[in-house]
């Protein structure tokens, strides 16, 4: 497992992925992912949040640090090496608030119904999951009664419009948008979605 920590630093700054993890793009869109949580959740003793999709995890640690003495985190993802290297990696780092880990599908069943204050989708995860409708659905079903989705996308890979259709469609309520095209190549957009009076 220290091989595999090894290797994954190194990728992070390699020729594959060093120098998009390293330009204004995408720094931007990291920077402005953390403002808007930090701006539009306020954490609360016992709050429970769960995020779909871990990556490099750099997201699952921050919520992980913006929690830190009062709510928790899970995070769910459908790669066993991913969930297996990210959780071996906050114990080596000793973070202070680790994740618990879910090695799941999003359309697992067996997830946890109900029971999280605020559910994350950032970045390429919706991609990655596939079925754009279900995959909402199915975050939004992880949530408490008056819980939050915060969406986040490529503008380009996953338009507003067909967020806002999606809304419309599941009479979900969209409490905020945000659109951010300052860079050309990674327009983006983040918002909070909450369940509508309809079935999910």
């Amino acid at each position: 497992m220290e091989e595999k920590l090894f290797n994954y630093y190194l990728e992070l700054k390699g020729p594959e992925a060093g120098e998009w993890n390293s330009s204004p793009d995408n720094l931007y869109a990291e920077c402005m992912t953390r403002v808007y949580v930090r701006k539009e959740f306020a954490v609360i003793d016992g709050m429970r949040v769960c995020n779909v999709g871990i990556g490099t995890g750099d997201w699952d640690d921050y919520l992980g640090y913006w929690l830190k003495g009062k709510g928790r985190l899970t995070s769910i993802d459908i790669d066993s090496g991913i969930c297996e290297l990210f959780a071996y990696r906050q114990k080596r780092e000793g973070h202070p608030n680790p994740s618990e880990v879910m090695n799941r599908s999003i359309f697992d069943p067996e997830l946890p119904q109900g029971a999280f204050d605020l559910v994350t989708l950032i970045g390429s995860a919706i991609q990655e999951a596939g079925q754009f409708e279900q995959c909402l659905d199915a975050c939004l079903g992880l949530l408490k009664p008056g819980g939050s989705l915060m969406f986040m996308a490529n503008q380009k890979q996953s338009p507003v419009s067909r967020l806002e259709h999606y809304v419309e469609d599941r009479s979900a309520i969209m409490e905020q948008l945000e659109r951010h095209e300052m860079f050309v190549r990674y327009p983006f957009h983040i918002s909070t979605i909450r369940r509508g009076s309809k079935k999910q």
